[in-house]
C-alpha cells in the first residue's frame, strides 16, 4: 500500500510541483517546444476543444462512450478481419460463440482508448493524477537508483500513454517515448507539444538515437513498446505465440551496451476504469558470449513479457494490429529453447 498511497491520490501539491520541476529543468537544459504553422495551430484548439468537452463527462459515462464508439467501429468493420485472425492464432481454441464476444470487448476497450487519446489533450497530468493506481514503484525508483538511466518496456496494452505521464507526472522524472513520426505533420507537432508540457519528450527518427542516449545521460526514463511487427535488419524473429514473428532488436542492443536496467510495465484499467499501472521487476541481461545471440535472446524475452501481458488481460491489447507477418514459418528445430535459456 505504500507506493499506492504515495503515488496514486495523495499529495497533489508535491505531484504538482514535481511537474513543474521537470518541465524546467527540461526547458533549462535547452529543449524547446516546437513550433508550428496556421494548420498546427488551427488542429491544437480543435484537439483541446474536443478534449475539454470530453473532460467534462464522468468516469462512468465516458466509459460508457467509449464502449458505444468500440461498438460502432465494430459494426463499421474496421480492421474486423485482422482482428479475428489474431485471436485465431493466438487462441486457436477458442470456440466461435466466445470469439464474438471477445471481439466485442476488444472494440469496447479500443473506442474507450481512442476517446482516452483525444482527452489527453487537455490536461492530461490531473487525468494520470486522478485515475491512477501505482503498484511494485520501487522497482522503477530502484533502477532509477542505479544511475545509468532506465528502459521501461511496454506494449499496446490498455493506455501506454497514461503510462508513459507516470514518470513526469507521479514520480518527478522526465520520459524520452521512442516511437515514430505520427502522420500528418502538424498532428505529431500537437502531440509533441502536448507531452512535452508534462515532462514527455519524443525520440524519432532520425535523431532517435541521439534522443534516447542524451536521456540516459541525464538519468531519465526511455519508453519502449515492444509488440510491434518489425523485419530486417533491425528486426529478428523470436516466439510470439508460438509463431516466430519479427521484433525489434534496438531495446536488446541498447540494454546491453549501455547496461541501463530494463524495467517491464503496464497501464490497464480495472473494472472501476482505474488504471493500474505496475511495474515489475527488472529483466536480467541474458549474456550468450556471443553478441548476435544475446541480442536474439533479451529480445525474445521482451517479447514473451508481452505475451504473458496479453494472456492476462487479453481485451485489452490492440488485436487490430498486423503483428503476424512476413516469414511466419517455423525456427530450426531446437532454436526456440536456445534462445529462451
Amino acid at each position: 500500500m505504500g507506493a499506492l498511497a504515495r503515488y496514486s491520490r495523495g499529495h497533489p501539491h508535491d505531484r504538482h510541483a514535481r511537474g513543474v520541476s521537470v518541465l524546467r529543468r527540461w526547458r533549462s537544459a535547452g529543449e524547446r517546444i516546437p513550433a508550428g504553422g496556421a494548420v498546427f495551430y488551427l488542429g491544437l484548439v480543435a484537439l483541446k476543444l474536443i478534449a475539454f468537452f470530453l473532460a467534462l463527462f464522468p468516469r462512468p459515462v465516458f466509459l460508457g462512450l467509449g464502449r458505444g464508439l468500440g461498438f460502432i467501429l465494430r459494426k463499421a468493420g474496421m480492421r474486423r478481419a485482422v482482428a479475428q485472425e489474431n485471436i485465431a492464432r493466438a487462441f486457436p481454441a477458442l470456440p466461435a460463440a466466445e470469439v464474438e464476444s471477445f471481439l466485442n470487448k476488444s472494440y469496447g476497450e479500443l473506442g474507450t482508448l481512442f476517446l482516452e487519446m483525444l482527452r489527453s489533450f487537455y490536461k492530461f497530468d490531473r487525468f494520470i493524477e486522478r485515475y491512477s493506481d501505482v503498484e511494485n514503484a520501487h522497482h522503477l525508483e530502484a533502477a532509477l537508483a542505479q544511475g545509468k538511466g532506465v528502459f521501461v518496456m511496454t506494449a499496446h496494452l490498455g493506455n501506454w500513454e497514461v503510462l508513459t505521464g507516470v514518470g513526469p507526472t507521479l514520480m518527478g522524472t522526465p520520459v524520452t517515448m521512442v516511437t515514430k513520426q505520427l502522420k500528418p505533420r502538424w498532428f505529431h507537432r500537437c502531440v509533441e507539444v502536448t507531452r512535452s508540457l508534462i515532462g514527455i519528450k519524443m525520440a524519432c527518427e532520425p535523431k532517435t538515437m541521439q534522443g534516447i542516449l542524451r536521456a540516459l545521460k541525464k538519468k531519465e526514463i526511455v519508453g519502449f513498446v515492444m509488440d510491434q511487427f518489425t523485419g530486417a535488419p533491425v528486426g529478428a524473429r523470436v516466439p510470439f505465440f508460438g509463431v516466430p514473428v519479427g521484433s525489434h532488436t534496438a531495446l536488446a542492443t541498447l540494454a546491453m551496451r549501455t547496461g541501463a536496467p530494463v524495467v517491464p510495465a503496464i497501464a490497464v484499467r480495472k473494472p472501476d476504469g482505474r488504471y493500474l499501472i505496475r511495474f515489475d521487476a527488472p529483466l536480467a541481461t541474458i549474456d550468450k558470449g556471443d553478441q548476435e545471440q544475446s541480442v536474439l535472446a533479451n529480445t525474445a524475452a521482451y517479447v514473451a513479457r508481452t505475451e504473458e501481458w496479453i494472456k492476462e488481460f487479453p481485451p485489452q491489447w490492440m488485436w487490430i494490429h498486423r503483428r503476424w507477418k512476413g516469414d511466419l514459418s517455423p525456427l530450426p528445430q531446437g532454436a526456440i529453447g536456445e534462445m529462451l535459456k
